[in-house]
This record gives structure tokens, sequence and C-alpha cells, in this order.
């Protein structure tokens, strides 16, 4: 798997929850491991959802994974449901790192990074869709004279999101659309304005891929995992993503697609109209489970080797 990553140092950005579930600690890892390989430019973290350890937690991973990125977050979103286990310990590690109030708003950060970057920037989404979705009715601000989707459009190259139920089109429901009211609406305004191409990995992808098994106990990754309840694993659906997003080839990630428009009910529940012009994606495996687990197990254990040099 290691040689089928692209090596095109396209610019990433990261949007994820990091809430109720360490798959995000995965995924987080896998973009950190990319990055220090220079196979992309990683650029930045933003958090949409909010609780107390939620910027200290994110930015304590990342100084332990060696990569300094900015990181900002939607203080506002406190109300979607679930309870972090991993985030205060990991947020203990360091006693200067800052606080919610601290960073920039996770809408003004994409911004920032956006306008800044010389090439297209490609994001991945694992996380709750109502920044993406208030990015797109963004302003004008000091950082560029467009609006946001006018500076989606410019600047962005692709959407990837870890989203939806996509093997039942008719009632599927999915923990990052379904949430709560707030990721509901951020889902529903998504899918019907983001103007690139979108790839959605749902829910029947990951569920029975767990990895992260195979990491050492002094990992603070395994740390994260086992705090979380899942010493010996945790379903992959954010490292899936975000690897199908570095392989950047559907055959070769160990998928096939179907192409068309995908919608949500007021309720959350995920619709796809099948065509050939359509500008969004869901994926669908083409491999056994153990598969994709091994390859994301190889590229964990390969970072923490890295690290502990």
């Amino acid at each position: 798997m290691l040689s089928t990553i692209r090596k095109d140092k396209v610019p990433f950005i990261l949007g994820t929850d990091w809430w109720s579930d360490c798959d995000d600690c995965m995924a987080l890892r896998l973009l950190c491991w990319a990055h220090k390989q220079g196979y992309i430019d990683f650029k930045g973290v933003v958090i949409n959802a909010c609780m107390q350890y939620s910027v200290p937690s994110v930015v304590s991973f990342l100084r332990l994974e060696k990569v300094d990125i900015p990181v900002g977050i939607d203080i506002n979103a406190t109300d979607f449901h679930g309870i972090g286990r991993y985030q205060k310990k990991l947020a203990n590690r360091f006693s200067d790192l800052p606080q919610n109030e601290d960073v920039l708003d996770g809408v003004t950060l994409y911004r920032k990074l956006l306008a800044e970057s010389d090439k297209k920037v490609e994001i991945a989404e694992i996380g709750f869709t109502q920044v993406l979705a208030d990015l797109l009715d963004s302003p004008a601000d000091e950082y560029s004279p467009l609006t946001g989707i006018e500076l989606v459009r410019e600047k962005c190259e692709k959407l990837w999101v870890m989203a939806g139920k996509w093997d039942n089109l008719k009632s599927g429901k999915e923990h990052n659309f379904c949430n709560n009211q707030r990721s509901i609406n951020g889902g529903i305004r998504l899918c019907k304005n983001w103007p690139t191409e979108i790839v959605f990995l749902g829910f029947e992808i990951g569920f029975d891929v767990i990895s992260g098994g195979n990491l050492k106990k002094e990992d603070f990754l395994h740390v994260a995992l086992a705090d979380n309840i899942c010493p010996l694993g945790r379903s992959s659906w954010d490292p899936m993503l975000v690897l199908l997003a570095l392989v950047n080839d559907f055959e070769k990630a160990g998928y096939e697609y179907k192409q068309g428009t995908a919608s949500l009910d007021d309720d959350g529940a995920n619709h796809f109209v099948f065509s050939d012009d359509g500008k969004h994606r869901f994926v669908i495996k083409t491999h056994r489970s153990v598969w994709y687990k091994n390859r994301i197990n190889e590229i964990l254990a390969d970072d923490y080797k890295n690290i502990v040099k």
C-alpha cells in the first residue's frame, strides 16, 4: 500500500469532529505520516464539534506527531450527542497548549488556508459538515475578496467525506449527517451547494474493518484508543476515507464507485440519484475487510516507528 500513496505534495485540510469516537485519531496519524514523508502538504485541522479539551487535545496529538500546523474550531458546536473519553489525557500531556478560544474560528481558518494556497487544495471531512456549509456562505474578509463559494470554486480541487449510508438509498442514516439538527442542516446544504466533486465513504464501508489493534502499548495512539474503550482497534471509517484520499485512485485503493447526485431529507436520511454527469460519488469495497485493515495498520506502525527513532 505504501507504494500506491500519491506523492504530488497536494495541500490537504482535515475537518474532524474529534468527539465521541477515536477513529479520527487514526485518520489524523495517516495524514501526519504522509506529510512527514513529503507526499502531501498538510495545511491545517478544523474541528467541527466543541468540548472542553477539543483544541488542546488535537494540538497535543499533532505535537506528539511532530507536526506543526494551525487548528481552528467551531466554538458554538457544543450540542452534539456523545461523550469524549480520550481528549482530556491528551490535553494533559503538555502545560502550554492553546485552548478553544485561542484559535481561529473554523470558517476563518478555511478561508485563510484556501486563500494562501498557491495550489488547489483537497479537504478530507471525517466529522460534521456544518463548517463546510458555513464556509460556502461566508463573505469576503481580510484573507480574500471572494465569497466562500467563489473561494472554494477557485481553490478547492476535491472534497472527501466520511458520511452517509449508501447501501440503503431509501432510508439510509449515518451519524455524521444525523447526529442533530446542526449536522442535518449542514449535510443538506453541503450536498446541495458544494461546487466541486465530492467522494463519500459511508458507514457500510468501515464498520467491520477493525484497525489499530497492532499498536504498541506505549504508543499515544494506542492510549487514545484504549481510553475510548477500543484497545484492540476500532472501526475504520475515518482512516479508510483518508487513505482513499491519499491514494487518490479508486481501483488501487480497493474500491468501485457509483456516480450521481447525493441529497439529504429533513431527518438526515441520505439519497442518491445516479447519473454520468453528477458531481458526487460513493464508494463500494472490492476486497475483504482484512485487506484494508492491514494497509491502515502498516502506516500506523510505520509512523510511530519513525517518531521514536
